[in-house]
């Protein structure tokens, strides 16, 4: 029984580390150094903000005439894979020339700030006009015939159940009518689509960062240049089973199941003397009567 709890804490631990990690999605109209330079496999070192700053420092990122950072609070790599293959995200990565994923990444504190910060030195280094807004809120103009880096704050995304995968699917909407009016002015783009942990007044904390080895298979993976996204949306093969699903199995079958078994098992030696004593009695009456 001991080993079996310790299973299921272990198991239970690896499941938690994923509640820390954000999804990083990259793809460019044309074909980039930046995404198709980065390694199929992340080592530890890796999160958000350093992933960002390895693509954004490329040489070749300035050969962009738009550079679209798109953020939005509290979005997984589950959040993602429920869109449908016809939304314009999953469309755009289907037709990009270069295109790279990455689920679980662990978020970093400053993941924000980062962000920006990168942003106001990709619009430094190449003279890009530097615009940060959020869509369906704010207004702004572009100007076809300037370079811009675009920091686009999406709405929080702290629901779940049901409710989650419809506002999820109502964000990607409208995330989708403004990446198309901005692709449509700057044909030659690159657009990153990640998340970050959700600020303090949200229900789900989450900590600094997890302990998490990206270099394994099951944690770390990326779509290469030029593949179709699998039926169902975008990261259909990651996370097949929620983390709080496959603890309650695990927890169902290695500790529910034998507490059961054992009561039946008590209840059976219990009952037993009983009715060897009832026996002996009705031995001993019989005798007595004849």
């Amino acid at each position: 029984m001991a080993a079996r709890l310790l299973v299921v804490a272990a198991v239970a631990n690896a499941a938690l580390a994923f509640s820390n990690t954000s999804p990083v999605v990259a793809w460019s109209s044309s074909s980039s150094y930046a995404l198709d330079s980065l390694p199929a496999r992340l080592d530890s070192t890796y999160h958000t903000v350093s992933l960002l700053e390895s693509i954004l420092s490329s040489e070749d990122i300035c050969n962009h005439d738009a550079v679209v950072l798109v953020n939005q609070p509290g979005l997984h790599a589950s959040d993602l894979r429920t869109l449908e293959p016809s939304t314009h995200i999953a469309r755009s990565i289907a037709s990009a020339h270069s295109s790279r994923q990455y689920p679980y990444l662990p978020s970093h504190h400053s993941h924000a700030n980062g962000i920006l910060s990168l942003a106001e030195s990709v619009s430094s280094k190449c003279g890009s006009r530097l615009l940060q807004y959020a869509p369906g809120k704010d207004k702004v103009t572009l100007q076809p015939n300037s370079k811009h880096v675009l920091c686009m704050n999406m709405p929080h995304l702290d629901k779940s159940g049901h409710s989650r995968k419809t506002t999820m699917a109502q964000h990607e909407s409208l995330l989708g009518d403004e990446l198309s009016s901005i692709t449509s002015s700057f044909p030659n783009h690159l657009i990153i689509f990640t998340g970050s942990p959700l600020g303090s007044h949200s229900k789900r904390q989450v900590p600094d960062r997890p302990i998490l080895d990206l270099s394994s298979d099951s944690f770390s993976s990326f779509a290469p240049t030029n593949t179709t996204l699998p039926t169902g949306g975008v990261l259909k093969r990651y996370q097949l089973l929620t983390p709080g699903l496959i603890t309650a199995l695990l927890i169902a079958f290695f500790v529910l199941v034998p507490v059961v078994m054992m009561g039946m098992k008590a209840l059976a030696s219990i009952q037993n003397p009983i009715r060897v004593d009832v026996s002996k009695s009705y031995n001993a009456q019989e005798r007595k009567n004849q």
